[in-house]
């Protein structure tokens, strides 16, 4: 990591973000039927068994639900850093099937033992 663009960051550091790890990250936007009767219904009886089955097979590592009033719902961190991968688990989200949710994916990198807390 002796690119230009760390020239200045000090080498304990550097070393740190040389084993950062890689992952797809996910950002839910509201979709097309997002306003439907049905939204609530369809993420808390179909989309959250959906994604904490995800989790539970380690392929899902982090879910956070925006509460701020913007198109952004949700954020997700996947383990894959194959994005062909990721969509197609994605793509079988019901809440994406049925239009509730819109997504977007990401590639990028966190600092290795990051937590919340």
């Amino acid at each position: 990591m002796s690119a230009p663009n760390f020239e200045f960051v000090p080498p304990a550091i550097l070393q740190k973000l040389a084993a950062m790890n890689r992952y797809t990250l996910l950002i839910l936007t509201k979709g097309e039927n997002y306003d439907h009767e049905d939204t609530r219904k369809i993420i808390q009886s179909e989309h959250l068994p959906y994604t904490f089955k995800l989790r539970e097979e380690g392929k899902l590592l982090l879910t956070m639900p925006v509460n701020d009033d913007t198109t952004i719902r949700a954020i997700g961190i996947y383990a894959s850093t194959d994005k062909a991968e990721v969509e197609e688990m994605v793509k079988q989200d019901p809440a994406i099937i049925k239009g509730v949710f819109t997504y977007e994916l990401l590639s990028t990198v966190g600092l290795k033992g990051d937590t919340l807390i």
